[in-house]
């Protein structure tokens, strides 16, 4: 078996760069999923509504994420707490996704944060997918002004740290055919690399 660490900035292709792993047949998981549904368990929402209040929540007494961002911004002490509750648990899934893994498959887990959580041990092949600024803001999912975008994007390690430390990267900046493209040769070579047993 093989662990892939998927990471790269906001609005890279990291989503889309993990479906196309899942078409060629790694077992994949988003690090972001694992969140929305820790969020969904009673004692990480009773955490949060001790540190936040009831301000967070939707009128269903779920977690709602815009409202979490908002409360977030620009305070690096309630961010540092949500961290500090949110990535030991998160970590423990994708440990737990990796260890159930059968023998000679090939795992992805996208991890936006990996470098910040320190969690390049945790994987055989680390893959970074980066794009320029423009392109980046285009395709974002998450629904950020600019200036929200850029202080997001503030506390995540760099493009040149994330290239540093990982052992693959593409830049993004092309057609979604060279995503694929890329993808499927960054597949082979861990598939090659879970059949001599690393």
């Amino acid at each position: 078996m093989v662990a892939v660490g998927l990471t790269g900035g906001i609005g890279a292709g990291k989503t889309t760069a993990l479906r196309f792993f899942a078409e060629s047949g790694a077992l994949a998981l988003s690090a972001d999923e694992v969140v929305h549904q820790l969020y969904a368990r009673v004692d990480v929402k009773q955490a949060l509504l001790g540190y936040f209040g009831p301000e967070i929540f939707d009128p269903q007494g779920e977690v709602d994420r815009g409202r979490l961002v908002e409360a977030v911004r620009g305070r690096r002490d309630r961010l540092a707490w949500l961290e500090a509750l949110t990535h030991p648990l998160v970590g423990e899934e994708i440990s737990r996704f990796i260890r159930e893994a059968p023998a000679g498959s090939v795992v992805v887990c996208e991890v936006p944060l990996l470098f910040e959580a320190r969690m390049e041990h945790d994987f055989d092949l680390i893959i970074t997918i980066e794009a320029g600024e423009k392109d980046r803001r285009r395709r974002s999912v998450h629904d950020f002004g600019i200036e929200m975008f850029g202080e997001f994007e503030g506390l995540q390690a760099s493009g040149e740290r994330r290239v540093a430390g990982s052992d693959l990267a593409f830049a993004n900046d092309g057609e979604v055919d060279h995503l694929r493209a890329f993808v499927c040769q960054a597949y082979e070579r861990a598939r090659l690399m879970a059949g001599e047993g690393r």
